[in-house]
């Protein structure tokens, strides 16, 4: 479906609370406050692009670079910039510091998208992210384990 066509919510609809349902592995660092859930018809628009499903595919097993990402998904690494960056503002990708043996450190890249469901039902729409979850130690100790 893409952006055109796509459904639009009702701002009540919109701009929803978040629930316990929805959850964030790590809060994003930035100067810009998050007032509200991105709108369903940005989210549709970006699942509808094949290159970022891959990348969702690709970051939801391993953190990866932007470089690894362009490798894994035959894309040029300003083009995976481009969808990192849109995928961030929607809170579907996070990014994270991996540590390197030789005192260097990387961005890397981790999907945050669990399942995204739109229900059209009885004149209705609603639609539901799950955020997958993640304890920051967890990670750390699977980070060291792989040095």
């Amino acid at each position: 479906m893409s952006a055109a066509i796509a459904p639009r919510l009702t701002p009540s609809q919109a701009a929803r609370p978040r629930t316990a349902e929805d959850k964030i592995l790590v809060p994003r660092m930035s100067d810009d406050p998050v007032d509200e859930d991105p709108d369903v018809a940005d989210i549709v628009a970006l699942l509808d692009d094949e290159h970022v499903r891959s990348i969702l595919v690709a970051t939801s097993g391993e953190p990866l670079s932007a470089k690894e990402l362009g490798e894994r998904c035959d894309l040029s690494v300003s083009s995976i910039y481009r969808r990192v960056d849109e995928l961030c503002d929607c809170d579907l990708l996070i990014e994270r510091t991996r540590p390197r043996r030789d005192g260097h450190h990387e961005t890397v890249y981790v999907s945050t998208l669990d399942r995204f469901e739109l229900t059209i039902r009885d004149g209705e729409l609603d639609w539901t992210i799950d955020r997958a979850e993640s304890d920051p130690a967890d990670e750390l100790s699977r980070m060291w384990g792989k040095l």
